[in-house]
């Protein structure tokens, strides 16, 4: 008799299987720093763009404007993140700045490179859509608030925020979501040939997208802040799905398949997308690079454990 926990098993242990070649792979400098940027780069700039579209373009406009389950993610994220705020500022002691990041390293989950293909493996290609719609609502919430506010704290320069926002828009996780949106919308058929290409290049995101996770993990360090990055760790794995938890399945009438995503989604690790914001700001590096790689690793148990209670 198959164990109940064996479909679980099956979904989360390839997916950390090509994470953890990736982190081989860069352990023993079978490939180099310079091809780990250049994989990064095509799994940002192509592959992942392609698959959040394609998961997009082939959804209905009523899933696509699902407005419970975008406002759960919102809820969720925007409530972890203040209590990562608060907690840094009033019990840490730490500045506006530092607790901005903080905020983003307890609410930013990974739902592009490692959530997506998760949940596709996890629950077959729909899931692809919901976890798209997570994707971009937590780029827009979580990211795009944190820069916006580090620009205010860090750098309040005249034309800051607007400057910080024309990236967000233009980001790649963003773009392709509202061509997407709007070829649905006026019910835009794009050429076959387009739609293969598109699919034949997010195919490729999956695989890449682990892969480099694994190398990302290999290059950091996480002796330095591998104390200080256990309070965000610790909101990021456990406050934010149950919160997203309460939202989905108690408050809002969401639908009970994009229900399980959305929490799998927010039981994710932290983005390592926030890293590059730390270095950019110089905040927290150290502190930030651990809590990518503390969670990273935690997460193999606690997203498992998560897919088998909404088993």
């Amino acid at each position: 008799m198959e164990s109940p926990l064996a479909p679980v098993f099956g979904a989360v242990l390839p997916v950390f299987g090509l994470v953890a070649c990736g982190y081989l792979a860069g352990r023993f400098h079978i490939v180099t720093q310079a091809s780990s940027q250049a994989l990064n780069q095509f799994v940002y700039a192509f592959a992942l763009p392609a698959m959040l579209f394609v998961a997009v373009y082939r959804g209905s406009l009523e899933e696509i404007l699902s407005g419970a389950f975008l406002l759960a993610v919102i809820v969720a994220t925007v409530g972890t993140a203040l209590a990562g705020f608060l907690l840094s500022y009033f019990a840490n002691g730490a500045g506006p700045a530092e607790s901005t990041m903080r905020a983003l390293n307890a609410s930013f989950a990974n739902t592009g490179y490692l959530g997506i293909p998760l949940v596709t493996v996890a629950y077959g290609e729909r899931a692809a859509l919901p976890a798209a719609l997570a994707t971009v609502a937590t780029n827009f919430v979580s990211f795009a608030l944190a820069i916006v506010c580090l620009e205010l704290f860090v750098n309040p320069h005249r034309g800051g925020v607007r400057r910080a926002l024309n990236g967000v828009i233009m980001s790649p996780l963003i773009w392709p979501i509202f061509l997407a949106v709007l070829l649905v919308a006026l019910q835009v058929k794009i050429p076959l040939p387009a739609e293969r290409f598109a699919t034949l290049l997010a195919a490729a995101a999956g695989p890449c997208a682990l892969f480099a996770i694994g190398l990302f993990v290999s290059q950091l360090s996480i002796r330095a802040g591998a104390a200080a990055s256990w309070q965000t760790t610790l909101l990021k794995l456990v406050l934010h799905p149950l919160l997203m938890a309460a939202l989905v399945f108690w408050l809002l009438p969401v639908d009970a398949l994009w229900a399980k995503i959305a929490v799998v989604c927010a039981s994710l690790p932290l983005g390592a997308t926030a890293f590059v914001l730390a270095q950019r700001y110089k905040l927290l590096e150290a502190e930030t690079s651990a809590g990518a790689v503390v969670s990273t690793a935690a997460s193999l148990l606690t997203v498992s454990l998560v897919m088998a209670l909404l088993a």
